[in-house]
C-alpha cells in the first residue's frame, strides 16, 4: 500500500513540476529581462520565409484555448490597432503549430481565425524536433491530457533581409508590451534605412 501512494505522489510531483515549467520560465523572462531580450543570431527557417521585412513569430498547436487562443487575440488586437498601422505593411504574424497530428491546412485556418492576414505553418515531427535549438523553445506532452502539449509561450521578432533571417528579440506575452514591439520594429527599420 506504501509503496502505491508513494508512486502516486511521485506522478503527482511530477506532473506538478511539468506544468509550471512553462509558467516559470515566463515569469523568470518577465522579471530577469523586464519582458524582452534582444538576440541578433542568424538562424535558418525556411519555414517562415516572408517577402515581408519582418515575422511576428510564435509557436503553438492548433486548438489551444488557454494559451494560443488569448494571444492570437491580443496578436489581432495589436495588428489592427492605429499605432500598428505605420509598420502593418512590412510584418508578417506567423503562427507556427507544435503538433504534426493535425492535418496540414489546419494551423493556416486556425491562425486566420483570429486575423484573415496572419498565417499558419505546419511541420513535421521531424521539422518540429530542430526548432527547440534554434529558438530556444520548450515544448513536450502534457502529462495530464495527451491531446495538449505545454510549451513555452514567447513571441519571436524575425528581420529577413534578401538572403538571411535574423531572430532579432523574444518577448514574454504576461504582459504583451505591444508598444515596445512597434517601437522596436521602427528603430529597425530606421536603422536599415540609415545602413543603405
Amino acid at each position: 500500500m506504501k509503496n502505491k501512494t508513494y508512486k502516486t505522489l511521485t506522478i503527482i510531483a511530477l506532473f506538478v513540476f511539468f506544468l509550471s515549467v512553462p509558467f516559470l520560465q515566463s515569469f523568470i523572462f518577465v522579471s530577469n529581462t523586464k519582458g524582452k531580450i534582444d538576440i541578433s543570431k542568424k538562424i535558418e527557417a525556411s519555414y517562415i520565409k516572408s517577402d515581408k521585412k519582418f515575422v511576428l513569430l510564435f509557436f503553438g498547436y492548433v486548438g489551444c484555448t488557454d494559451v494560443c487562443t488569448p494571444l492570437l487575440e491580443r496578436l489581432n488586437s495589436l495588428y489592427e490597432s492605429e499605432v500598428f498601422k505605420t509598420v502593418r505593411e512590412d510584418v508578417d504574424v506567423v503562427f507556427v503549430n507544435l503538433t504534426s497530428e493535425v492535418e496540414e491546412h489546419q494551423p493556416d485556418l486556425f491562425a486566420k481565425f483570429f486575423n484573415p492576414a496572419f498565417k499558419g505553418v505546419y511541420l513535421s515531427r521531424r521539422e518540429t524536433l530542430d526548432i527547440d535549438r534554434t529558438f530556444g523553445l520548450f515544448f513536450s506532452r502534457s502529462i495530464a491530457d495527451k491531446t495538449k502539449v505545454d510549451h513555452t509561450d514567447f513571441l519571436y521578432l524575425v528581420q529577413n533581409t534578401s538572403d538571411l533571417q535574423i531572430l532579432k528579440s523574444m518577448y514574454s506575452i504576461h504582459p504583451l508590451n505591444k508598444e515596445k514591439i512597434i517601437e522596436d520594429i521602427k528603430q529597425l527599420e530606421a536603422k536599415k534605412d540609415e545602413d543603405l
